[in-house]
């Protein structure tokens, strides 16, 4: 049986209707690492319909929502839509049943990473991933550094270089990173997200 879902007439996706445990398994999953319940979705496309960036995106929102309900956690985790959300959190306040679409996004993200899924938009995933290393490192977001960390990952390691320059001497990228002073409440965080990085298949 396949279920022919409202969907823009040049994204069109047929969706098996799965019948056994792995489909509730992988929606329990989502919900406990977004901390929504994305059963609630009854798509109704106003996430889509709000969302700068649809126009971009292979799946709508709603469409990888469905996906997840249905089970096809490998169709979900391997479209580009979860990595163009730039989290702007306009679909989720918009939703008429109140699921932080944003939120679902990013577990996806989270899991994708976890399951070693290459990212279809490489770029976007290394400026997630040097975001979270230098604020990881210093408790704050150090700009120089994680530029020129995307820059020579990206092999454009002198694009923006006028740019770049600009903003250093107006004041705009400090040079030397600033760091917090409860480096124990860093450390306390990030054990945090680890830990529940690690209870993702318990879904507790």
């Amino acid at each position: 049986m396949n279920d022919h879902h409202m969907t823009d007439p040049g994204r069109t996706i047929e969706m098996d209707l799965g019948a056994d445990g792995h489909t509730d398994r992988f929606l329990k999953i989502v919900n406990h690492v977004s901390r929504q319940n994305i059963s609630m979705c009854w798509h109704c496309w106003t996430c889509g319909g709000g969302c700068p960036f649809s126009q971009h995106m292979d799946l709508l929102p709603n469409q990888v929502i469905r996906l997840i309900q249905m089970g096809r956690g490998e169709d979900a985790l391997r479209c580009n839509t979860i990595w163009l959300c730039v989290g702007c959190h306009t679909c989720s306040s918009q939703c008429p049943n109140s699921i932080d679409v944003a939120a679902v996004m990013d577990a996806l993200r989270q899991l994708a990473i976890r399951d070693g899924i290459t990212a279809p938009e490489m770029d976007i995933f290394r400026f997630h991933k040097y975001i979270y290393e230098s604020i990881e490192r210093h408790g704050r977001l150090n700009k120089l550094a994680a530029m020129v960390q995307f820059k020579v990952g990206s092999g454009r390691l002198f694009s923006d270089l006028q740019s770049g320059l600009k903003m250093i001497t107006r004041g705009k990228l400090e040079i030397l990173p600033q760091k917090v002073a409860d480096r124990d409440e860093l450390n306390r965080i990030f054990t945090h997200y680890d830990r529940r990085r690690r209870s993702f298949d318990a879904h507790e």
